[in-house]
């Protein structure tokens, strides 16, 4: 079974899985996401503040199903849907069924938040049979935020959507072409800070094109940047492309200047087609690209103004970049982590045995 929230439409994922004979369950939005109906949101607070969101209200379809084990993948580490009190968690302790929690992305920062939601996260943590993290650095800001140990911590990554068996041949040309992969949505994705730094007098008269590959609600506002820092003639939005290898046919050079990340499925898939990455010092970006690309110290504009030097600078190494970046990722990414990870929910291996403890993960990758 597949529980998601009632997007519409549904990611073409979860409708994948419904294909293939997943039982799906769409569960009622929380009253802070503003991408519903102004009746929805006052429902579910309603049920936040009489507390029928934390009753099997919204969850029947689960508790008929009797699932045996449970993942919960969040898109924060620590949100405001899943608590130590909430039914799902409950459900699970009533009735000795395993729970795993699934971390795909954390603040750099602490969060706005109160002890007692730092208490009931902190024994949620310790309640699960496992907490696997795609990022050691969002680990690491993980404990922080609790101010305690994560001891069942397990660094994980997702699976890469491509298959190739070399690296894409790299495209030559005397403009160097930059490629920003990431959803429309500045405040993560940080492309404004991008466009700011491109913008400064230095690069004036430096030649590059940039296209910048999404979508997501701050299209018109990327827009008008462009067109407010007089880019239109060097920085493009060619949309959402599914074809990962078709960006890499013809860029050269990945650009990722986030506020936050986990570890980005962009970054990963750019580096395996043989690409190497300008990447601001956030989530584990910093730790994948190290020397075999640029780093900016931080998500500034301040920063990524000399980062963006020195890559413009290095343009004639770019390829033999991108082809360390290829040999790096081959050799320490794990290509049969699904499978790892199907296996230690069925019981079939040790959460030891799984993925990686985010020390030794560090040690041996960078």
């Amino acid at each position: 079974m597949v529980s998601v929230f009632m997007h519409k439409p549904l990611a073409q994922k979860v409708l994948a899985l419904e294909q293939t004979g997943a039982i799906l369950h769409q569960r009622p939005f929380p009253s802070y996401f503003v991408g519903q109906r102004f009746t929805g949101r006052v429902l579910a607070e309603l049920k936040m503040r009489t507390g029928l969101d934390q009753t099997d209200l919204d969850w029947k379809k689960v508790k008929a199903w009797q699932p045996q084990v449970v993942l919960i993948s969040s898109g924060e580490t620590f949100d405001y849907n899943i608590s130590i009190s909430s039914y799902l968690i409950k459900y699970c302790q009533k009735r000795q069924v395993p729970f795993y929690l699934m971390s795909q992305f954390n603040w750099e920062h602490d969060m706005d938040i109160t002890q007692s939601f730092r208490a009931s996260r902190a024994l949620l943590t310790e309640a699960a049979d496992g907490h696997f993290f795609v990022s050691y650095r969002n680990f690491k800001n993980a404990q922080m935020q609790l101010a305690q140990e994560i001891p069942k911590a397990r660094i994980i990554n997702n699976p890469l959507k491509l298959s190739e068996p070399a690296a894409i041949p790299f495209p030559e040309s005397t403009v160097p072409r930059l490629a920003s992969v990431a959803r429309f949505q500045t405040f993560i994705k940080g492309q404004d800070l991008l466009l700011q730094a491109l913008a400064h007098p230095i690069f004036k008269n430096q030649p590059f094109e940039l296209n910048l590959y999404g979508q997501g609600e701050d299209q018109d506002h990327l827009e008008n940047l462009i067109a407010f820092y007089n880019l239109k003639d060097k920085v493009f939005i060619r949309g959402y492309q599914s074809d990962v290898t078709k960006i890499w046919e013809h860029n050269q050079l990945l650009v990722l200047t986030s506020r936050a990340e986990g570890i980005p499925l962009s970054l990963l898939e750019a580096m395996y087609c043989g690409r190497s990455a300008l990447v601001s010092a956030v989530g584990d970006n910093a730790l994948w690209v190290e020397n075999r690309g640029f780093v900016s110290a931080s998500n500034t504009v301040e920063a990524l103004v000399p980062a963006l030097e020195q890559a413009f600078a290095n343009f004639s190494n770019w390829s033999a970049l991108g082809t360390s970046c290829r040999t790096h990722l081959e050799k320490n990414l794990n290509f049969n982590m699904p499978q790892e990870i199907m296996e230690c929910l069925t019981q079939n291996r040790p959460l030891p045995k799984t993925g990686k403890d985010p020390e030794q993960f560090k040690a041996d990758v960078f």
